[in-house]
């Protein structure tokens, strides 16, 4: 597990990562470890973030949700968060033997915790407000 020591770089959008020759996204927000250095370069990321943040919206649902997710779990991307405003949850999906599993996950109330970065949480309430 890595630590606050430990952390390069976090970026948000606009910045395009990517993974190989045809294939271009553009998260929210995304970490990449010093671990991983290598891949950032002064005009975009070339390679795979450790961490990809994605804040949905009404028209990107489907994309967010299952081909996004898709696509980080096939290229190997740790970490990938969803925050979705519509439906007030946060959810975190961990890369294990290649393919994610729900390792956080918050709706209504609570903290949701990364696997990769000991620290890094965001609770239901910082995000929503309360209720």
């Amino acid at each position: 597990m890595s630590n606050f020591t430990q952390i390069r770089e976090v970026f948000v959008s606009p910045l395009d990562v990517v993974f190989d020759e045809g294939n271009v996204c553009e998260p929210d927000v995304l970490f990449i470890s010093n671990e991983n250095k290598e891949i950032i370069t002064k005009k975009n990321i070339k390679g795979v973030p450790d961490l990809m943040v994605e804040v949905v919206s009404k028209g990107s649902v489907v994309r967010d949700y299952v081909e996004k997710k898709n696509d980080y779990e096939n290229f190997g991307v740790k970490e990938y968060w969803l925050i979705d405003p519509l439906n007030e949850t946060i959810i975190v999906h961990a890369l294990e033997d290649k393919k994610y599993k729900i390792f956080s996950s918050v709706e209504e109330q609570g903290i949701a915790k990364s696997k990769i970065l000991e620290g890094f949480e965001l609770s239901f309430e910082e995000m929503f407000g309360e209720e």
